[in-house]
């Protein structure tokens, strides 16, 4: 679409992964007027990726998502990357699965084969424990997977890099009340797409309107409830002393897909616990009928319900016993939009002319920060190969008769849990999500 770049004006709504990745490679195309518009200034902390890490990995039961991990991947282990250089530690990855999810990690073990990627095996616990004597826990009733060329960034400070590279680059940020964007403009005769107006009610028009809004995109395109649920993954962070951090520091991370997530000690010697029993947000204020993002920006001491606290105390106690009764210094609910079939959705939105969509991470999209903009510049341009339009479309809520879930347990909604109300704390200034200036 873009036949002469320099001459597009692009309007970003959301400075997320997607929103964030997509400026930066636009910028390098030679587009010279983009706007991002955040109610947060970079690292913007309603985007899943203010975390303290994430995990970056290409192990998929997807051809395509393999091949486009493997991408991310080869710029994340690039030591000359401008922009990325040193960020990522590979750890390794232990996929811990049960009757649910054995035929994801199956699936994704036949992958892996068929790739070519070495080392990709499964481990009963006494080679784990044998491999990583710390991990004393019985892991009792899992089925693990183990891929060695997999790792973890942190994601706050990466997404903050490549915003900040934007900006070196032209890219214009807006933030505050300027940046929030309360809903979108319309052509009154078209119908297309214009810009998007904020909080301080300035209209900003653009050639081309992009939706990057994650979990909140239902705010702005009613029509997206269905295919944009808001869902929560509570983060809990636990601190080690030195002498811990020293024993702990060369496990891999740990996923069991249906209790949480277990990283290894990052260099402030802390060890962030990630639900992956996922909470929605229905009884909203905002949206009815639609599942949307809980923003720090309104309700900033919110932070992980007591009843997944205890189902994740209850996963340490599998992965390392000694540590389940730790104190939490920080907590917090991490939202992202999630499609029934974990796709993404990069396409232009149905109906709507000179409006796009590039959002819905899914739970799975931090890791290909680095590359997934160039795509996201191909399809407004009009050259996203068919595999990936296929892919990305639009598809309305539908679901696959063949989709594997790896992470099945049963979806609860935050209205239904307690404990969660007044309880966030900054974590001695260390957490991401308490940068923004904004």
């Amino acid at each position: 679409m873009a036949t002469s770049s320099s001459k597009k004006s692009v309007l970003i709504v959301g400075g997320g992964v997607f929103g964030t990745s997509t400026a930066y490679h636009l910028s390098t195309r030679g587009y010279t007027d983009i706007t991002v518009l955040d109610r947060f200034d970079a690292p913007s902390k309603d985007s899943a990726a203010a975390d303290l890490n994430k995990v970056v990995r290409a192990d998929y039961p997807n051809p395509l998502y393999a091949r486009l991990g493997l991408e991310a991947m080869s710029v994340w282990k690039d030591e000359k990357h401008p922009i990325f250089s040193g960020m990522y530690r590979e750890t390794g990855w232990i996929m811990g699965g049960h009757e649910k999810t054995k035929p994801w990690l199956q699936s994704s073990y036949e992958t892996a084969k068929e790739v070519g990627r070495k080392g990709v095996e499964f481990l009963g616990v006494p080679a784990i424990q044998a491999r990583w004597p710390s991990l004393t826990g019985a892991f009792d009733g899992w089925t693990n997977l183990w891929s060695p060329a997999a790792g973890w960034v942190p994601s706050g400070q990466a997404l903050l890099r490549m915003a900040n590279a934007a900006r070196a680059n032209g890219v214009k940020y807006r933030c505050g009340d300027a940046g929030y964007a309360k809903r979108l403009a319309y052509d009154s005769v078209t119908g297309a797409c214009i810009g998007a107006i904020t909080a301080d009610s300035t209209l900003y028009k653009a050639d081309l309107v992009v939706v990057a809004t994650g979990a909140n995109t239902a705010t702005l395109i009613p029509e997206a409830g269905r295919e944009a649920v808001a869902q929560c993954s509570a983060i809990c962070v636990m601190q080690l002393t030195d002498e811990e951090a020293k024993k702990y520091k060369d496990i891999p991370i740990i996923e069991d897909f249906e209790q949480a997530i277990f990283f290894p000690p990052d260099e402030n010697n802390m060890i962030k616990l990630c639900s992956c029993r996922c909470l929605t947000n229905y009884n909203n204020k905002h949206v009815p009928g639609a599942s949307i993002l809980h923003s720090l920006g309104d309700y900033p001491y919110d932070g992980c319900p007591k009843e997944v606290e205890d189902e994740m105390r209850a996963f340490v106690a599998d992965v390392a016993p000694e540590l389940k009764d730790r104190p939490f210094i920080s907590t917090k609910m991490c939202w992202d939009a999630l499609a029934g079939d974990l796709n993404f959705r990069i396409c232009p939105f149905p109906e709507r002319q000179n409006l796009f969509v590039a959002t819905i991470g899914s739970n799975h999209g931090f890791k290909f920060l680095p590359v997934i903009g160039k795509y996201i510049a191909d399809m407004l341009e009009g050259s996203l190969g068919q595999e990936w339009q296929d892919l990305w479309q639009w598809k309305h809520g539908k679901i696959p008769e063949d989709f594997k879930d790896p992470h099945p347990y049963p979806l609860r909604d935050l209205s239904t849990l307690t404990g969660w109300q007044e309880k966030h704390v900054p974590g001695r200034g260390k957490m991401p999500w308490t940068w923004s200036r904004l």
